[in-house]
């Protein structure tokens, strides 16, 4: 398992590095979390482009002795993908379309941050769908060319034909007619391969193809070899894909080996529920795809019916399993019935699907009232006895922003188990998805909410992760974690709801319970571990912290020593004041202070002069780096500076044995920490000494 990374890697080259600064403090205050690299000059810009990786680069027309221009031929010559927003003083038309002509992806007045805030976000969402875009083709790749291996050595004869001439074929498809090779195919017309009497049909097959090529077609024909001599074969037509370029496939059934009926009975078999005799959810799952790439291709929206009958395993207990199922046969009767020009399928137990196009929403939900309102209605007879059943029923589309049919049928799913809970638990309803509902399930008031819960009830979570101290293995340390659970969804991240918790003016009472209870549980082991908890910038100047932290302390019967508190860079940043007073009362009182995300400013360690921070965790896009020397060599730097300014360092994120072996051999790193040596757990995991 990873975790993403949600760190912007900002270049800026700029002509002041005040101003660099103010700018780095404006995107922290909105909410962007960055690593950033100030270059103030034409050489330092070169550096900073040939040694790191930069997502989005911020850019003054001049900078010491470079410009805007020049740093665009730079990243042209050294072959970076790297989006540049020019910050400009005279903006106008001329100069928008001037610096984008040039290459820019964005102009904004260098005096507007609330725009300029605007246009990073868009560039992360950009940089987010870029990099989705290039995961599929790299997937699509690596599908085409196991496809390509499985024809090469497939018992068909197979072959890819693009306007009407071969482009690649098999060995099998190659034997076939006679040819000694696919190259000797290679720009050979289909029509050489078939029989004089049968172009005519072929001819006719492949104008109709011409109009509509997604369809499968078969021609029953004469084949023809390059001695002349004839056999009868099946041609099939289907649409596909060769090095990226559509065509069309065809695959030959031979007359003497046709086992197309055979094939075609196993697939429906494999297709076929045996209790309804309605398609599986396999089957299903591929009309929805198809379904998906209609409403991104063609706008065709979709409508996804999941139905539950209410209340089986009564049915089932009072009828007797096989007898249940004569009622799972009447329900799919009547959706035959009355759901003839739809798609139909048995999901799982009492579950089914249906899928049919829609001109738009309340065309999908009449018929889903309708559904529900006619099975109320169904009343079947099993076992001399009349069976009244109902139907719960969940709505979802198949929209042109659609993400993948499995999260279409998930969200119809959800809305199926809504629609369970309606009439008192009775279901018989039908619920809508709204894509609005899951703007208000993660809403500031449905946030304010939970926390009021969570904090009467202690419905937080706390995730323990261990840190690994390369010099000293039987010292045991956890990051402390917190996670607040959804009835619906995933649980929010503490990224999620402290802004919220802060403006409402919980922060404090949070933290607290994650002190309290993270104390609580390593007093009660054994061998009591090390904490390193941690805290948002928005309690640390509360009054009387540190006294209430005291006693937690004892009460707990831990040893301030044993822990550390830990903010961000960024809260470290915006609270200073505060959280330098912070770090001397817990200097004071004997426990730790740590900064993690360090390394992200312009100069993290200027922030080191104003906080007595024992240890630092290095900002989590280092670790992706490792693999340039160059990066390796900056990051080694960092790492000893730190070091010489008296704090232990933490390296996260590490998820793979090299990045281990780099850091390993990397010199100055104190702790290691990551999914690839432990994922956070719901428990502290601590070792007896006996284990060791």
């Amino acid at each position: 398992m990873s975790y993403a990374l949600d760190t912007l890697r900002l270049l800026i080259a700029h002509d002041s590095q005040d101003d660099a600064e103010q700018l780095m403090n404006a995107l922290r205050n909105a909410g962007r979390a960055t690593r950033a690299h100030l270059a103030l000059n034409d050489d330092d810009l070169v550096r900073a482009l040939k040694g790191g990786t930069w997502e989005l680069m911020l850019c003054r027309p001049r900078f010491g002795d470079g410009s805007f221009e020049r740093a665009l031929e730079h990243i042209n010559r050294l072959g970076r993908a790297l989006p540049v927003v020019l910050l400009c003083d005279d903006y106008c038309a001329d100069r928008v379309r001037t610096a984008m002509a040039a290459g820019a992806r964005a102009v904004v007045p260098v005096d507007d941050r609330e725009l300029l805030m605007l246009m990073v976000d868009r560039m992360i969402e950009f940089l987010r769908l870029r990099r989705e875009l290039q995961h599929s083709e790299i997937i699509r790749h690596e599908a085409e060319k196991r496809l390509a291996l499985l024809m090469d050595q497939s018992r068909d004869a197979i072959a890819y034909v693009l306007d009407g001439m071969h482009i690649h074929a098999n060995d099998n498809y190659v034997s076939i007619f006679g040819y000694q090779g696919a190259d000797d195919l290679a720009g050979v017309p289909i029509m050489d391969l078939i029989s004089a009497s049968d172009h005519a049909r072929l001819k006719q097959l492949l104008r109709g193809r011409a109009a509509d090529a997604s369809q499968t077609d078969e021609l029953q024909c004469r084949g023809l070899r390059t001695d002349g001599e004839e056999f009868d074969a099946t041609f099939v037509f289907s649409p596909s894909t060769y090095d990226g370029e559509a065509c069309t496939q065809i695959v030959i059934r031979v007359s003497e080996v046709d086992e197309s009926a055979i094939q075609a009975r196993l697939d429906e078999i494999v297709q076929t529920d045996q209790v309804t005799g309605l398609y599986s959810r396999s089957w299903f799952m591929e009309q929805l795809d198809q379904a998906v790439g209609d409403a991104v291709r063609q706008g065709q929206l979709a409508a996804v019916l999941y139905l539950r009958v209410d209340d089986f395993e009564q049915h089932q207990s009072a009828l007797g399993m096989e007898d249940a199922d004569q009622v799972l046969r009447a329900v799919a009767d009547w959706l035959r019935r009355h759901c003839a020009d739809a798609k139909l399928a048995r999901m799982d137990g009492e579950d089914f699907a249906v899928l049919r196009p829609v001109n738009d929403i309340d065309e999908a939900r009449a018929m889903a009232e309708s559904l529900c309102a006619g099975i109320a209605g169904l009343m079947p007879e099993v076992a001399s006895r009349t069976v009244h059943i109902s139907a719960s029923v969940g709505l979802a589309f198949a929209r042109e922003d659609a993400h993948s049919s499995h999260s279409i049928l998930t969200l119809a799913l959800k809305c199926c188990h809504q629609a369970q809970r309606e009439n008192g638990g009775k279901g018989n309803a039908v619920k809508v998805h709204d894509p609005m509902d899951d703007v208000a399930s993660g809403s500031q008031e449905a946030i304010v909410l939970s926390l009021r819960e969570a904090l009467e009830h202690n419905g937080f979570q706390l995730r323990y992760q261990p840190l690994m101290n390369l010099d000293d293995d039987r010292e045991q340390l956890f990051e402390v974690f917190v996670q607040m659970p959804q009835r619906q969804g995933e649980p929010l991240a503490a990224a999620e709801f402290m802004p919220v918790a802060a403006e409402m003016g919980m922060a404090g009472r949070v933290d607290r319970w994650i002190i309290l209870n993270a104390m609580r549980a390593a007093a009660a082991q054994s061998r009591v571990p090390g904490l390193l908890i941690n805290l948002s910038g928005f309690s640390v100047g509360e009054a009387g912290l540190v006294d209430w932290l005291a006693k937690a302390l004892r009460a707990a019967r831990l040893r301030p020593a044993q822990v550390t508190f830990q903010l961000t860079e960024g809260d470290a940043v915006n609270h200073l004041k505060q959280a330098a007073a912070f770090g001397r009362d817990l200097r004071k009182l004997g426990c730790g202070l740590s900064i993690s995300r360090f390394g992200g400013s312009l100069d993290p360690f200027k922030l080191l002069e104003h906080l007595p921070a024992s240890m630092v965790k290095f900002e989590g896009s280092f670790t992706q780096e490792l693999g340039k020397p160059e990066s390796r060599d900056r990051f080694a730097e960092l790492v000893k500076r730190a070091g010489e300014k008296g704090c232990r360092t933490v390296v996260g994120f590490v998820e793979s044995a090299a990045q281990m072996q780099a850091l390993w051999t990397l010199g100055g790193v104190d702790y290691l920490q990551g999914y690839y040596l432990q994922a956070p757990t719901e428990e502290l995991l601590v070792m007896d000494a006996e284990e060791e």
